[in-house]
Formats: structure tokens, sequence, C-alpha cells
């Protein structure tokens, strides 16, 4: 498409040719890699394997010692220094045709002598090397790690002693796979990698990108053969030279190799050290193209011929998909000169049925769209609630029925009504559109009766009431926990009240203590929830804002210190709270049946209560911010706050003695507050019952930067009575 034809990058990140060869490679076998040993020179230490069959059997291994002998039993000593192998083969044939006729010979190479050579110049570990005496330069390179990326493949140099044996270019055989120029090694010998001559770079679109030694004056058409010629994707038609000039600038030269002179063209331009060859590709764009897409059969890029109109692509609806909407198809077309994006809408329905208007012709880069009937058009609904397994809403169909929806719906439950339903249905006028209710027999309609299964219209919405009193198993049970006399599940009918219940489970036991019951109720513990969740996250909006505020708000580095360590500590709280979850409890007082009938705390029950009726505890709590925190035995001639408090040693020099509280075991709060106002003889001369817990909280500096703090506490010694657990202070 005309739309993808953005710049294409060229990759700069090129490797250098030819130096992965020897990354990988360990030092190579001589006597795999140099097979033809005819003239190999043998000499002390290299081992020969004679074979010998006939008029005498001998297997030997045969070692050339220092004078250059082997030793054959009952033939003697046979010389071979400086012999080649095949010399070295008639030699010890010849001596044992002076003891033995008509006899076979066979003599191989067994274990090598090892030749000392030297490696150096720019190569990865320069050194002095042991290789096989059947050893080679490239043998020897490995050995050494090969050339180093400054080091040149291209002017190897070899030499014996004073003498230049010869000089080898790697290049012959990395890109030829030609040995033929590779030196054999011998004793002494020098191997120098000098450094890297010129270089170039080629880029882009060839078979093999990489940086190029130069050898002697080179072509730009040589070096795009070292780089594998360029590829089927390459544009021809421009290559650019980027060249370094004077040490100062750098240009860009552009060649156009085209028809018969691009040979020419290419071997005419020399190269030179540091160039790079840039081969772009050809146009990203597909040219004589259109496109089909949407909601069709086959989507996807076509052939753009000649005269090729709109139906030559839609021929028929076989070629689109189900609900595909035919008033409208959509052609994104991109017009010359400045390839300007237009929009052209037609109708299909009109194309096909033999419109010239609509069958316009299409042009290069077209990209044709259908879309589905759905993505064009309202889709119709109906709608059914009430008594049904899955109420909601459903597609609308031509010719669906009541019974149809009610099936889509799952069936109706058990508990619906099926004397009569409602069908409602909207009537739209020309300003203004009003409902219209139509009754009908349910069951008669799932029955199939005519009259009573009325055709649907879209929009219409069918409601399926229930039986009256009804309600479903899970909707009618409570739980009685604790002394009653029959504690367990019970059933509740509609309006049913808690001292019924009681009065079914036998009433209390001897040892129920009604001040300490526990009632709790699944609605309520939703809304406490809620409300838990609100005020926490008001709470650390507060804590945060007061965490960004500390450097403004204190006014010394102590006060910096203790807010910070404040805020932390409620930080950590929160994040305990967050933890809890609300009982829902709800705070009953119970009597004795024949009292409890008239009380305000005989409530009526919901589905999910349940009672807990405790045991007498006989101990009260002190908690917080006293020298021990313990449970104490319930003396009635004891019960004041002041008895108890004492008894846990009195509050420490970090209580808050002005915000005391008394957790009462019915799940109510007593606090200081309301002592000083409201009794005689003051907070400390308030009585204590059994299960009562007495809570003395932290205090914090009265500083006007904690006051915002002690609000927060506050807050959250609230939460934490809604959760059913005792907030203490700052931990």
């Amino acid at each position: 498409m005309l739309d993808k034809m953005d710049t294409v990058p060229l990759g700069r990140e090129l490797k250098q040719f030819g130096y992965d060869f020897f990354a990988n490679t360990a030092q190579i076998s001589a006597v795999d890699t140099l097979p033809d040993i005819s003239d190999y020179q043998v000499g002390p230490g290299d081992v020969l394997n004679l074979n010998v069959w006939g008029s005498a059997d001998i297997r030997l291994d045969l070692t050339i010692d220092r004078n250059g002998e082997v030793m054959i039993p009952k033939v003697g000593t046979v010389r071979l220094w400086g012999m080649s192998f095949d010399q070295a083969r008639s030699a010890i044939n010849a001596a044992l045709s002076n003891y033995y006729r008509d006899f076979g010979m066979n003599l191989t190479l067994g274990r090598l002598r090892s030749i000392q050579v030297y490696v150096v110049g720019e190569v990865v570990n320069p050194g002095r090397y042991a290789v096989s005496s059947l050893g080679t330069v490239i043998n020897a390179l490995a050995a050494a790690g090969g050339p180093s990326r400054n080091g040149s493949l291209r002017m190897i140099k070899v030499s014996r002693g004073s003498k230049a044996v010869g000089q080898i270019d790697l290049y012959e055989m990395l890109l030829n796979g030609d040995r033929s120029k590779d030196v054999r090694l011998q004793n002494g010998d020098t191997i120098f990698v000098p450094v890297i001559g010129p270089v170039v770079a080629v880029a882009g679109e060839v078979r093999r990108p990489a940086i190029y030694e130069l050898q002697g004056q080179t072509s730009l058409k040589e070096v795009l053969r070292m780089a594998g010629g360029v590829a089927a994707s390459g544009y021809t038609g421009r290559i650019q030279v980027e060249r370094i000039v004077a040490n100062q600038s750098r240009i860009a030269l552009d060649y156009e190799p085209k028809g018969s002179d691009a040979e020419s063209v290419l071997s005419s331009v020399t190269l030179q050290d540091r160039d790079m060859v840039k081969v772009f590709p050809v146009e990203e764009a597909i040219r004589q193209v259109v496109t089909l897409k949407g909601n069709v059969v086959r989507p996807g890029e076509y052939q753009l011929r000649k005269g090729m109109r709109l139906t030559d692509l839609l021929p028929s609806t076989k070629a689109l998909q189900p609900e595909s909407y035919l008033d409208s198809v959509e052609i994104t077309r991109l017009s010359p000169p400045d390839w300007r994006r237009e929009l052209v809408t037609v109708s299909l329905r009109r194309a096909l049925e033999g419109s010239e208007a609509d069958n316009i012709l299409l042009q290069e880069q077209d990209a044709v769209r259908v879309f589905s009937r759905w993505e064009m058009e309202e889709k119709p609904r109906v709608a059914i609630n009430g008594a049904v397994m899955n109420p909601g809403t459903y597609p609308f169909y031509p010719g669906m029925t009541v019974r149809d929806l009610v099936t889509a719906a799952g069936s109706p439950r058990r508990f619906a009504y099926l004397d009569q339903a409602e069908l409602s249905r909207i009537i739209i006028g020309r300003d203004k559109a009003s409902w219209t209710r139509l009754p009908l027999n349910l069951a008669q309609a799932l029955a199939g009766d005519v009259t009573q299964n009325l055709a649907l219209q879209s929009d219409d919405v069918l409601i399926v009431r229930s039986i009256s009193e009804w309600q479903d198993a899970t909707d009618r049970l409570v739980t009685l926990k604790g002394e009653v006399r029959y504690p367990g599940v019970y059933t509740i009918s509609r309006g049913e009240k808690l001292a019924s219940v009681l009065a079914r489970a036998g009433g209390y036991t001897d040892k129920a203590y009604l001040r300490g019951a526990k009632f709790t109720r699944q609605s309520v513990r939703e809304q406490q929830q809620k409300h838990m969740d609100e005020m926490i996250a008001r709470t650390e909006q507060q804590v945060a804002r007061k965490q960004s505020e500390l450097a403004s708000v204190a006014t010394s580095k102590d006060e910096l210190a203790a807010t910070q360590a404040s805020l932390e500590a409620l930080s950590k709280s929160l994040a305990k709270l967050k933890t809890l979850k609300a009982e829902g409890r709800v705070v009953i007082e119970l009597a004795q049946p024949k009292e409890f009938l008239a009380s305000s705390s005989n409530i009526e029950l919901e589905a999910g209560d349940m009672l807990e009726v405790p045991e007498r505890p006989g101990t009260v709590s002190v908690m917080g911010q006293v020298y021990n925190q313990t449970a104490f035995i319930y003396h009635p001639e004891e019960g004041e706050v002041g008895t108890y408090l004492e008894k846990a040693g009195g509050p420490t020099s970090d209580a808050e003695s002005s915000e005391m509280y008394v957790v009462k075991a019915d799940g109510t709060v007593f606090s200081r507050q309301q002592s000083s106002i409201w009794s005689f003889g003051g907070f400390g001369s308030s009585p204590l019952l059994p299960g009562d817990t007495l809570v003395v909280p932290q205090k914090l500096e009265r500083i006007a930067w904690m006051r915002e703090i002690k609000d927060i506490t506050q807050i959250l010694a609230n939460i934490a009575v809604a959760a059913g657990t005792i907030w203490i202070g700052l931990k």
C-alpha cells in the first residue's frame, strides 16, 4: 500500500567479515585436514605403523629416534632422516626384501611429532605454540585464537628463518572454500599477522552485509560479490557510496547501474578505505493492488486488472459473510498526484443489481470495506424480567414469540406465577413514544396456544411475576448458637420475630449471659463494610497529605521526626485494618421470654441472621497503656473502673487518661467524656460488668501539628470497633 512508504533505515550495526570463523574453532587436526601426506618429511618423534603379511607376519609401531632411524627386529636399523613419507616407505620395503620373499606391506602414519611455531602480530593470543608436524598456517592461527579485529585476514605472512615462505589470503578460503595456498609449517616457522588494511562496509539489501578488507585496487562490483550480491529485495537502480574526503568531510556518491551498462558502471567504481556501500530496498508499497476487508469471506489484497469494477471484486453475495450491510460500502482511495486520502461510499446492493453509478471503477491502492449489519444498524433486542432462570436482554429475531423468549431465558422458576404475565410494548408515533401492556396466560403460551404465545416486536419486555409470599429456602434460615436449649439452624416465616425463634429453641439455659448476647446480620455487615472501606480510603488520603506536608508543618527536627514516626505507625495500622472484615453486629438487649416479647430488641428476622448467647464470662479486661494488660476475675463488690485500673498498675506515662472508654459485653461503648457529663462520681466510679473491656489509649503530644493525627487515630478506633476489634492506639 502507498500509505506504507515510510523510509526504511539501513542497518549500520555491521560485523567484520571472517573473524567469527576463529571464535568457535579449536585447533584443527592436521591428519584430518591434510589427507595427502606423500611428500611429508618424516623426522624424530614420528610413529610409523608397519603391517607385513605373507611370508612374514609383522605388526609394529616404529618410532623414529633422534638419529632419524627405526629398528625392525631381524632386519635391523633403517635410516629415514630427511626422507619424505613415500621415500620412507620404499626404504623400509627394500630393507624387508633383504630378509623376506613374497610378502605384502602397508605403512601408515601413527602419532605425529610436534613442532614449535611462533604466531605474532595482531592475533588474539600471540605466542609460541606446539602444533602437529602436519599443521598449516590455519591450524596455528586457530590455536592462537585467530587474528584480532585489528588484524588483517588478507596479508598473513609466513617466514622460515630469514626467508619469506609465503603470504596467505584467508578470503580465498572464507569466500571460495579454497585452501590450496595454505602453507604447511615446519619447526621454528613464524606467522605474522599485520594490521588490517583498507576496509569498506556494505549495508542494506545484500545477502551478507558486513565490513570487508580490501587488497589492492578493488571495484564496487568485486565488493558486492564479496557481500553475496544484491538481494532480491534490493533496488539496483541506485547504489550509494558514502566516502570520507581528505579526513575532513563525508560525501555521498550515487551510481545508477541500469540496463546493459550495469556491469561496466559497477566495475568502473574504485572503492577507498572507509567507504560505505549502501544498497537500498525496493519500495514497501505493493503496486497494482486493491484491498478487500471487513465482513467478507476472503479478505486480503487482490490484483488490480484493467477496467476492474466493484462487482469484479465482489461478484455476488456469496463473497460476503452473513448479515453484511449491503446499503453502504466504503472505499478509501489515495488520489494522485499528492496521494491525498479520499472516501467514496456506494450501495453494494444497487451495484449487484446493475447500477452503473454504484458499480464504480476501481483504482490502484483502493481499500474496499464491507460492514457488518450490526456495525451500521442498532441491534434489535427484547427483554424478560422476573421469575425466570436468566432474566435480562436478548437478541430479537423475526418471528420470535413469547415462548422463544422464555426458552432463551432458561425457563420459569418454580415460584413463577404462570396464570398471568405481562408484555410491555412500545408504540412509536410521529413525534413521541407510548407504552401499551398486553396481559397473557404464560402457561398457555408455553403450551403453544397461538392466542397467548404472542409474536414479539423489537424492544418488547416480558414480565413474569412470582407467587405471593414466596421465599427461597436460603431466604428462610437463621442460626442460634451458645446457651440456648436447642442451638442450630431454624427456618423462619415472613415477618417472624426473634422471640418466636427463641421459644422454638426452648429458651435459654441456666448459664446464659444475656448481656453478652451477640446478634449479627448480613445486610448490616455489608453496610458496615462499605462504610469501613470508605473511611479507610479517606484516612489513607489524609495520611498521604500529611506526609507530603511534613517539611512545612514541623518547626524543628524533633517535631519532624515525631510526626514522621506517628504517620508511619498510622500507615501500618491502616494496613492491618484493611485485613479486618465488618461483623455486622446489631446491639440488642435480651431478656427473659415474657419481658422480651414486648421489648424493642424483639426484631423481625432476616435470612442469615445469627444470635450467639455466651456463657457468663466471670472476668473483665483492661487493655492499652497500662502496666499490666490482662483479664481480672469479676467481683461484684469491686466492680468499678477505678478498681480494675488500679489492679492493672494504673495508666502509664504514655496513656491518654481523658480518652479512656469501656467496650461493654453487648457491644456498646461508654467513654470518659460521657461520664463527665452524665454520671455522678466520675468515670472511675462507673461499674464494670462481666465481659466488659476497659481501654486506655495512647497519648499524643498536644502540639498543633499533631491535632490532625489525633483526629485520624479516633477515626481508626471507630473503624476497629465496627469490625469488632479493640483499638488501643499507635503501635
